[in-house]
């Protein structure tokens, strides 16, 4: 239903004067952005949160985190699609390599942080245990 109203308005279908896409594709743009960046600071505001509330969870609060980024970038890779296809005519599987690359460093840091938080859980076990000996 919102779809058809947004295609009903005047003009919403012309180009933008210089270039190839069109008022819509913009406008998606523009919505996606804000939706993704929304995503991407409530997400992970409310991974803090529920580290700190619940604190037996917290070693896996970068994982709620990551969830988030990577969501936002799936949004960012879906509405930036038409607006940048022209760029990489030539080479169309250049742009999700981008995006992937781009996914591999929220996701290598959330990795790297929940084995040093579960490793240092473990390191203090073990302590405990070598000290009642």
């Amino acid at each position: 239903m919102v779809q058809s109203i947004v295609l009903g308005f005047p003009g919403i279908t012309q180009t933008v004067p210089g270039t190839t896409f069109s008022v819509a594709s913009f406008a998606i743009f523009t919505v996606g952005l804000v939706v993704a960046a929304v995503v991407l600071k409530y997400g992970t505001q409310l991974a803090s949160a529920v580290s700190d509330t619940y604190k037996t969870y917290r070693a896996y609060a970068p994982i709620l985190a990551w969830i988030f980024q990577v969501m936002a970038l799936y949004i960012l890779y879906s509405v930036s699609k038409t607006m940048v296809i022209g760029f990489f005519a030539s080479t169309p599987w250049a742009y999700p390599l981008i995006f992937l690359a781009m996914a591999l460093i929220p996701t290598v840091k959330v990795v790297v942080t929940v084995l040093h938080a579960l490793e240092g859980q473990n390191a203090h076990k073990q302590t405990v245990t070598r000290d009642q000996f």
